[in-house]
């Protein structure tokens, strides 16, 4: 928020801003509250929400509680309309590309699943513009209504340029194309386009703040195929100045490493304790004969699938377990890195793996374990399960931050 200088445009559009951020975290809420923690004068709020209110984006929602002391009129809270826009949201993972129609506060209203994007560019493109074509036939009205569209994908992100700008080994061409520019010219809609990770920060700063429990700075670990851990500090993503910030995958963790690794650096986070590198783990050791239950699970090694992989763990399958304590140990082992150096208060694991809660919890004792910490009670590990559309409404969420929060 802004309380003085000497551009009153860019003054008020601060203050307009701050105020959407605090309904998004904390309405249903009075203008009095607004403006108390705001710092504003009630006068600036008035004017605020009243031109909200006129423009359909916020609407006056009378309290079911009494005034204080309870008597005297109920007080008016005031709310975003969930219904005054809709957004899509769209994520180009490594296994399946996922849309969500969302409204304004995070509601899905339509999603669906389609086939992986191909990694030759030109043909992606053609791919992602016939699955936008079909969502619009198929969901004309929510269609009508759309605020824009947020597209999340893995890997390094200039969100002001709609641009991937790094995917390692995987997707090169892609890299320094104008992907975000190409689908509002095909659509006739804004475009944000940002990473696959910090679009699930986004969606838990915007739509889920109750995951948060008041906290502001926080790390949200995420591992999956890859393995990325953005860095919320005062509910504002930290991207650096080449937007690789949280890419912790890449973090070497055994520098003197020989084992060559094809999709990540060797001795790095992502080559020892991805699920890309847990399946090659698990996939070998059948080969090699050792005794396992995914020999039942799968008995051709190379269709083995993470699923399965995960409920071998679930029947404590030794080897499995072995894999995977390790591997958990390895993400517990960069967390405490990352603890002593921003200090958060609040780590959120998300992504399958954690759906084992053994998993979070060896991550959890690593990181208590190695990590500097000035106070041991104020840090909090929790994991959290985000669905398997958190990119999806993430890159709704992102849409909503940058078209309508600071639109």
């Amino acid at each position: 928020m802004a309380r003085s200088g000497t551009n009153s445009a860019d003054i008020k559009q601060k203050n307009m801003e701050a105020v959407k951020l605090m309904l998004y975290r904390q309405a249903p809420i009075s203008r009095a509250e607004i403006a108390a923690q705001l710092g504003l004068t009630p006068a600036t709020i008035t004017n605020i929400t009243g031109e909200l209110i006129n423009a359909g984006f916020i609407e006056e929602i009378e309290s079911d509680a009494a005034a204080s002391h309870g008597i005297g009129r109920k007080p008016v809270l005031i709310d975003i309309r969930r219904d005054c826009f809709t957004v899509l949201g769209l994520t180009l993972g490594r296994d399946s590309t996922r849309f969500a129609i969302c409204d304004m506060r995070g509601n899905v209203l339509a999603q669906g699943t389609y086939e992986v994007m191909n990694d030759d560019y030109s043909v992606m493109l053609h791919q992602l513009q016939g699955i936008l074509s079909l969502i619009e036939k198929e969901h004309g009205d929510l269609w009508k209504s759309l605020l824009g569209i947020g597209i999340a994908i893995p890997g390094v992100v200039n969100a002001h340029l709609g641009q991937l700008k790094n995917h390692g080994n995987e997707r090169r061409s892609w890299c320094g194309q104008p992907i975000g520019e190409e689908i509002s010219r095909f659509t006739g809609l804004p475009v944000r386009v940002e990473n696959n990770v910090k679009a699930r920060a986004s969606a838990i700063s915007v739509f889920w703040p109750n995951l948060l429990e008041g906290e502001q700075t926080y790390a949200l670990c995420y591992v999956s195929f890859g393995i990325a851990c953005p860095f919320v500090l005062g509910n504002l993503v930290f991207k650096g100045d080449e937007d690789a910030a949280g890419e912790i995958g890449k973090m070497i963790l055994q520098a003197d490493s020989q084992n060559d690794s094809s999709f990540a650096p060797a001795g790095s986070l992502e080559a020892l304790s991805s699920v890309t590198s847990i399946l090659n783990q698990c996939r070998e050791r059948m080969n090699s004969g050792e005794q396992t239950i995914l020999h039942e699970l799968c008995p051709a090694a190379e269709d083995l699938s993470f699923t399965q992989v995960m409920e071998a763990q679930r029947q404590d399958d030794p080897m499995v377990c072995g894999i995977m304590d390790k591997a958990m140990f390895y993400v517990g082992v960069a967390l405490s890195n990352i603890v002593s150096i921003i200090n958060p208060h609040l780590i959120l694991l998300s992504g399958a793996i954690f759906t084992n809660l053994h998993n979070a919890e060896v991550v959890q004792d690593t990181l208590m374990k190695h990590a500097f910490l000035a106070d041991y009670t104020s840090l909090r590990v929790v994991p959290v399960d985000m669905g398997e559309y958190a990119g999806a409404i993430g890159a709704a969420a992102c849409c909503i931050e940058k078209f309508f929060v600071r639109g």
